[in-house]
């Protein structure tokens, strides 16, 4: 069964992955706020909102090609949205027309560099902390429980429906070797039935084990966390460049 799907590089050692959760979930969407704050069609400070977000990458020792491959799956959608507003007729469409710095192409492309942007703090967020660590600091800033306890349950049963996906086309392949015979929509759709009836029939055999051991509805913490002068630091001077790129710029 594989793990790292979600936070793949949380094993790497930077200063980012030593932060204390709750400073990275605090600054990144106050940095992802200022980013969606920026006016309609305006695009100069994204330059500098790139720079930064590139120099956090850099500090992180996350991949380039790992937040390229996530950029890529939200690629249509995104596009697809940048690329209706050239032909929309809506009002903020029409009043991009009249923008003193461009119209609807700058409009398209602010959209597509907001979308981005979140992808890519997202994607360092989950990717410089462990999930558990990441629902530890939800919690501790004060998220609802019963949020913390859906998440954490929709990220542990991912992981049975994909094993159940490795297993079901393992042995679909050692039994159908090459070519199929029949329609493929047939053969997916049995795999797919397939691996609903054993991913349903695991969870419950998950669950049952859990409610043995004294599971109560909430998972305990792990680990202590510790909010330190360094997390404090990250925090303050990290949100402050946004806002001054905000402001300035």
């Amino acid at each position: 069964m594989k793990h790292s799907f979600l936070d793949r590089y949380s094993s790497l050692d930077s200063p980012i992955h030593r932060l204390d959760p709750r400073a990275k979930i605090v600054s990144f969407l106050a940095a992802l706020l200022i980013i969606v704050s920026e006016p309609r069609g305006e695009v100069q400070s994204f330059l500098f909102y790139y720079v930064l977000i590139g120099a956090l990458v850099w500090i992180s020792r996350i991949p380039v090609r790992f937040l390229l491959k996530r950029c890529l799956i939200v690629a249509p959608i995104v596009l697809m949205a940048a690329g209706l507003m050239l032909v929309s007729g809506s009002p903020i469409a029409e009043g991009a027309i009249d923008h003193p710095h461009g119209g609807r192409a700058l409009l398209s492309l602010s959209i597509a560099l907001k979308a981005f942007a979140a992808v890519i703090l997202l994607t360092l967020l989950t990717s410089t902390e462990r999930f558990h660590r990441l629902l530890e600091g939800m919690r501790a800033l004060k998220m609802p429980a019963l949020l913390g306890v859906l998440s954490a349950f929709m990220y542990r049963y991912a992981f049975i429906i994909s094993d159940e996906m490795l297993r079901t086309s393992r042995a679909r392949l050692s039994r159908t070797p090459g070519r199929l015979n029949i329609s493929r929509f047939t053969v997916y759709g049995h795999q797919a039935a397939t691996i609903f009836v054993r991913s349903w029939e695991r969870s419950q055999t998950v669950y049952n084990a859990m409610c043995s051991r004294g599971f109560t509805g909430r998972f305990p913490l792990r680990t202590a966390l510790h909010f330190r002068p360094v997390d404090a630091l990250f925090l303050i001077s990290f949100t402050l460049v946004f806002v001054a790129v905000r402001i300035v710029i």
